[in-house]
């Protein structure tokens, strides 16, 4: 189409329109009918061109990676051993039994009524810190008193008659003394009577005997001859 062009605007700058005449007019029109056609096709052409869409491009989210955390591991710390001689761990074994209980024996009694009798002891071994009834004397009347340092005095009473053998009184003593000292135990001034009768009762003493080391203990005991 751009020859067609040319050649219509050469003929117009080489004054053919002289020349020709009213084929002037056929050359004007014939150059328009092209330039029309060229100028319309090119336009056509444009309209017809497919336009292509850009598509966004979709952009994936990021995705967080985790990442592994290390712990560390701390080794537990040892507790410090206990010293064997530590005087922390050191019992003394006198430390763990201050106080011992001393029971007064009956053996072979029948029917007693009423006892009455004086403990002897080393007041400086031994501290009274507590009397009670024994296992014979569960139902009698009981009293007991320290009228001077080293006796004891103890009573009781029971109507219906105390029978057999066993603990009438247990002495509870505070240990006070060193470890090789030792303590008599000795019954006096004992007096009984039956519970029917009301007459006196003879009675056998038998001494005891506490020493600290060790904590031999021999208990103090009443016997009635049959």
């Amino acid at each position: 189409m751009r020859v067609w062009v040319d050649l219509g605007l050469l003929a117009l700058a080489d004054h053919w329109k002289v020349a020709l005449g009213g084929a002037t007019i056929l050359v004007v029109v014939v150059v328009g009918t092209l330039l029309f056609g060229v100028l319309g096709s090119d336009t056509a052409a444009a309209d017809l061109t497919p336009t292509t869409a850009v598509q966004p491009t979709a952009v994936p989210d990021a995705v967080s990676t985790p990442v592994p955390t290390t712990v560390a591991k701390v080794a537990p710390t040892p507790l410090p051993k206990e010293d064997p001689t530590s005087s922390r761990n050191l019992i003394d074994p006198i430390a763990l039994l201050t106080n011992v209980d001393v029971p007064i024996y009956l053996t072979g009694a029948d029917n007693i009524g009423s006892l009455e009798f004086i403990l002897t002891y080393d007041p400086s071994v031994l501290e009274v810190s507590g009397v009670e009834a024994g296992g014979l004397a569960q139902s009698a009347l009981f009293d007991f008193g320290t009228r001077s340092p080293g006796r004891l005095w103890a009573g009781l009473i029971d109507s219906d008659g105390i029978n057999g053998d066993g603990p009438v009184a247990v002495v509870s003593f505070k240990v006070i003394g060193p470890g090789a000292s030792t303590s008599p135990l000795v019954l006096e001034n004992i007096t009984t009577y039956d519970a029917s009768s009301l007459l006196d009762i003879l009675t056998n003493a038998t001494s005891g005997s506490f020493t600290v080391d060790g904590r031999a203990l021999t208990a103090p005991t009443l016997a009635f001859p049959r």
